[in-house]
């Protein structure tokens, strides 16, 4: 018999596995220069080689963030993958979206953190922006307040789509949804409450 939410496990699934395990060979390809010589059409992969690392090392952290809630949520029968699978989808681009533009904020002198000059050093800090992709979103909301509203209050911060409006951060602070949500249904507020078992 047909079940849309065993078809929507299977999908997201495949779609987290797929991704994590692409990741790794697309770095495995670009480090062993076996991407040099392509291109698809006027673009050469070789060229953006250290962003790619950058972007695919956020991937992997986005990623094993969503398999550790997928598989601890799923084990105690709380996933709710009906409400939940476009967060799975988007969570591993978003990471890795913000993996790239986070390092080059960092090498461009606006973040004030001393990057190692090492390729790996910046690939590693790569994978834990993809890893913690609410708290570096949450930092990155401060910071854009801090410089363009002149404010961090949350009484002058204005209203945001899918955000807490009546002022209150508890959903930044308190109850560490990670992404401004007050839902208590969030897949990250799930495996919170319910701890490792011990």
């Amino acid at each position: 018999m047909f079940s849309l939410e065993r078809f929507l496990k299977a999908i997201v699934l495949f779609y987290l596995v797929a991704a994590f395990l692409g990741s790794f060979l697309w770095i495995a390809l670009l480090e062993s220069g076996a991407l040099d010589g392509l291109a698809i059409g006027p673009l050469n992969l070789a060229v953006f080689k250290e962003y790619q690392s950058y972007l695919f090392a956020g991937t992997i952290g986005g990623t094993l963030y969503c398999l550790r809630l997928f598989y601890w949520n799923n084990i105690r029968g709380k996933l709710n993958i009906r409400k939940w699978w476009i967060w799975y989808f988007l969570r591993p681009i978003m990471s890795a979206g913000t993996a790239v533009t986070t390092i080059v904020l960092f090498q461009s002198g606006i973040l004030l953190i001393d990057l190692s000059e090492s390729q790996f050093g910046k690939v590693g800090l790569a994978f834990l922006i993809g890893y913690g992709f609410g708290k570096v979103m949450d930092k990155l909301d401060g910071l854009t307040e801090t410089l363009f509203n002149g404010s961090t209050t949350p009484s002058n911060r204005p209203s945001d789509p899918g955000k807490d409006t009546s002022g209150s951060q508890s959903a930044r602070s308190g109850d560490g949804f990670g992404n401004g949500s007050a839902n208590p249904d969030q897949p990250i507020k799930q495996i919170k409450e319910n701890q490792y078992p011990k």
